[in-house]
Formats: C-alpha cells, sequence, structure tokens
C-alpha cells in the first residue's frame, strides 16, 4: 500500500521543504492510518534511548497519520526535489538512519493500492 502526499504535510521542516512531498508516491511502513506517538524531527531527540525518554515523559505528540520509511523517503525525495532531500540530510540527518520514520498526517494523504 502507498500514499500519495496531496497537501503540504504537518512538521518542523520549512514550507517549501514539506511542499517538495507533495505529488510523491510513498511506500507504507504499516498498512493502515492510526494514531502514532511523534517528537519533532529538528525540536526532538535525534538518538533513540531519548526518543523514547521524550515519549514516556509526555514530550510527544499525537498525529493521526501513516508511516513511511525516512530514509527512503528521502532518497525517493532526490529524483523529485535534490534540493529538499539535501534539506534533509544538512538539517536532520539522523532521519538517514535505516529504522527512521516519517509520520504524515493523514489531511496530506490520499491511500493506493
Amino acid at each position: 500500500m502507498y500514499i500519495i502526499i496531496v497537501r503540504r504535510p504537518i512538521g518542523e521542516a520549512p514550507e517549501w521543504v514539506r511542499d517538495a512531498w507533495i505529488g510523491m508516491t510513498l511506500p507504507l511502513l504499516v498498512q493502515q492510518r492510526r494514531d502514532w506517538r511523534g517528537i519533532g524531527v529538528l525540536s526532538g531527540p535525534s538518538r533513540v534511548l531519548p526518543q523514547l525518554w521524550a515519549m514516556i515523559t509526555g514530550r510527544s505528540f499525537t498525529v493521526d497519520g501513516f508511516v513511511v520509511g525516512a530514509r527512503d523517503a528521502i532518497e525517493r525525495l532526490e529524483q523529485h526535489n535534490p534540493d529538499a532531500a539535501q534539506w534533509w540530510r544538512t538539517h536532520a540527518p539522523h532521519m538517514m538512519r535505516r529504522r527512521a520514520s516519517f509520520i504524515f498526517d493523514a489531511g496530506a494523504c490520499e491511500t493506493v493500492s
């Protein structure tokens, strides 16, 4: 299952970077929409244990949406908008880790099989 980004997703990246996702088709890591706990890609911790601690201590937020692999998404973004992909590599390099993920809010997405 895939999502197509049809509107600017919520998030901490600049608007032009979030706008770069519009029109892209991304494969889902989890094949359903649901409420997820998230942390900011810029304001939240970049390491796994501090991220878990942020969630336990209430420094996370709920997002109704879909989860995609961040590294795969950024690599696909490279083909669509190289400058936006480079922004992610420069400002949030921790999102290039193998298990990192993005949550795209449901309002920004449409699902396709």
